[in-house]
């Protein structure tokens, strides 16, 4: 009987562990191919969040396909984000941390469901209008989701490491992306400090990505 309880335990440990590297594999390739792919759609250059209204709404109406297909592929990124996080943060005990996780990919949904509406009546929309939903879009899915991904990266980091489910390496790769990504909401008064952004992001994604493989790897020697 214990030996059948303990064949299903190592069975769900072993698909939870596929589950949180599929999840963080979908989360860093999503995110990398929504440049590419919406570039095959763009005429002209994508806007930045800063750019007057009447260039959001010019570039909207003219390229609807690119807005929609970039907001699409950021969705289904941070969703791969949940997925690992459904994994991951259970291990670590803290709920907070869950919390979190979900208001990180609350934030990038809400993002991409602002860009989506903007694209779909960009036509409609006032140039003004245009340019405060690109600004909202941009402090969900850019300054809440990268500030909060960077929390679930440091914290996790710490609580992994201490249980023994991750190495120092991986352990001090989450304290400095974590840092880094927390550290983008200076970016709210300081424009230099968008910096943190991308780094911070990207950086998440890695961890995420490895911290899942180091997990895959443990649980597959300790099922021998």
């Amino acid at each position: 009987m214990s030996t059948s309880i303990t064949s299903a335990q190592a069975d769900r440990t072993a698909s939870g562990s596929a589950w949180a590297l599929a999840g963080a594999a979908v989360f860093l390739v999503a995110y990398l191919a929504v440049s590419p792919v919406a570039g095959l759609f763009a005429t002209g250059d994508i806007p930045l969040p800063t750019d007057p209204g009447e260039e959001v709404k010019a570039f909207l109406v003219a390229s609807p396909l690119a807005a929609v297909s970039g907001a699409v592929l950021q969705a289904v990124s941070v969703l791969g984000f949940a997925a690992f996080a459904r994994v991951v943060v259970p291990m670590t005990g803290n709920r907070t941390l869950g919390v979190v996780a979900g208001v990180s990919v609350a934030a990038m949904l809400i993002s991409s469901a602002i860009t989506l509406v903007s694209a779909l009546f960009a036509a409609d929309l006032s140039a003004d209008n245009l340019s405060m939903l690109r600004m909202a879009s941009f402090y969900a899915g850019g300054v809440l989701n990268v500030a909060t991904l960077g929390f679930v990266a440091f914290v996790a980091s710490r609580r992994l490491l201490r249980i023994g489910a991750v190495g120092k390496g991986t352990a001090i790769l989450g304290y400095v992306v974590g840092t880094l990504s927390m550290l983008s909401v200076i970016s709210l008064a300081v424009y230099y400090a968008n910096l943190f952004l991308p780094l911070g992001r990207v950086g998440s994604m890695v961890w995420t990505v490895l911290a899942a493989v180091v997990l895959a790897r443990r649980t597959g020697r300790s099922d021998r």
